[in-house]
């Protein structure tokens, strides 16, 4: 019998853990144990990746796990995974990427001779990075070691064998499935089965496995914003920090903004944290107070979408959860956000269906802004269509486990 292992990075194992939570509960309940197992001493130039954690906030990211069969294990070498591997007789779910750094990885599962399959379930929009060109060493690193090699490099490795192929790709993106069967190369290799992934699994996303689970109740309590850090990780790697001035005239504007919602509808604002925050940075956030005077919280969205009158974000894929709801949505945007920030801010409204707005001097009409959202809700029928809904009763997770424990033989 052989057993499933998710092999990730435990520098963003906090967000990991939150947006993977519902499959790894199904993971938990139809198997005797899951491993969860850090890559960063397995890649190409770890200290190159500068990666941010230490044994206290492994310490953390335990506490975050419930299940007493889901184990974490954070190999230091090579050998240490290799020896895992063989005791365990794993099969893996690749969550680490097709990078430069990566490829260390690739090779030692080759070696091992260990299946891998890819989950893409949440039904989110991928969006292309600009890079700020005067840190050339930022930019050099994303445009080679990232890009380069995840769209062409690593590809053209698996296509000469030298990478091992994902047994079994599940997705909940029927239209981007289609779309690649239809290009010239793509769709010749789809047929040929030559694509990174031997098999596509279409399954429902894991937004909709909770509409399915009925797991929580749904109410029109609150507004929540879904907020985006002005210097969050992603961002400082693109472009640098931006000055502290800048940054709080957004959240000036945005705060504003807010508060004229919460007294216009009478309702309470809930800020929602983005899961992949460290617990030091959060706690810097709230006591900034760029966002006084509302509740502020972390690992939490879902449960307050789930209660929401009025959701409001920036660039969020949390926001999917809102569309399947049909709640009413307003995207956000400020001069104050750079280049990336604005253009992602676009993209789910553009396809979901929702109102983008600049909410510095954005004044509304309370009853024609209730009737324009209302009206918004009729268009998010596509994207749920393409992106999240395609078996009405079956969880998208249950789906995945069944056929790993069928074709793997996985206790």
């Amino acid at each position: 019998m052989r057993q499933l292992a998710f092999l990730t990075s435990f520098n963003s194992l906090h967000g990991t853990l939150e947006v993977k939570k519902e499959m790894f509960d199904t993971f938990s309940k139809s198997l005797k144990e899951f491993y969860i197992i850090n890559t960063d001493n397995l890649v190409y130039w770890p200290n190159f990746k500068k990666f941010s954690y230490n044994e206290k906030d492994i310490k953390i990211k335990k506490n975050q796990i419930k299940q007493s069969n889901i184990k974490l294990f954070n190999p230091k070498n090579e050998k240490e995974f290799y020896l895992f591997s063989k005791e365990k007789k794993l099969v893996i779910i690749n969550n680490f990427g097709k990078n430069f750094f990566s490829l260390k990885i690739y090779f030692l599962l080759k070696r091992l001779n260990i299946p891998q399959v890819y989950i893409e379930n949440l039904g989110s929009i991928g969006m292309p990075v600009h890079f700020d060109n005067k840190n050339f060493v930022r930019y050099l690193n994303h445009r080679i070691f990232q890009e380069i090699f995840s769209k062409f490099i690593t590809p053209l490795l698996v296509l000469l064998g030298f990478v091992p192929r994902i047994e079994i790709h599940f997705t909940s993106k029927k239209l981007e499935l289609n779309q690649a069967k239809k290009k010239l190369i793509k769709g010749y290799l789809f047929k040929k089965k030559l694509l990174f992934a031997k098999e596509y699994k279409l399954i429902n996303s894991r937004s909709y496995d909770s509409i399915i689970e009925k797991k929580y109740s749904i109410k029109e309590k609150y507004i929540t914003h879904l907020n985006a850090e002005m210097n969050g990780r992603h961002e400082i790697e693109t472009r640098g920090y931006l000055p502290k001035d800048i940054v709080e005239r957004h959240y000036f504007h945005l705060r504003k903004f807010l508060k004229k919602l919460s007294k216009d509808f009478r309702k309470p604002v809930i800020v929602c944290l983005h899961p992949s925050i460290n617990p030091r940075e959060v706690k810097k956030f709230r006591k900034s107070g760029l966002l006084k005077g509302f509740k502020i919280v972390q690992y939490k969205t879902k449960e307050y979408i789930y209660k929401s009158f009025l959701v409001t974000t920036f660039d969020t894929s949390a926001i999917v959860d809102a569309a399947i709801l049909k709640k009413r949505i307003i995207g956000l945007w400020s001069k104050y956000m750079d280049v990336n920030q604005i253009k992602h801010s676009k993209t789910y409204p553009s396809i979901i269906g929702f109102s983008r707005i600049n909410f510095e001097d954005f004044k509304y009409n309370k009853s024609q802004l209730l009737d324009l959202l209302n009206k918004n809700k009729k268009k998010y029928s596509f994207f749920l269509k393409n992106y999240h809904i395609h078996k009405k009763k079956l969880k998208g997770s249950d789906e995945i486990t069944n056929i790993l424990k069928r074709k793997y033989k996985i206790s």
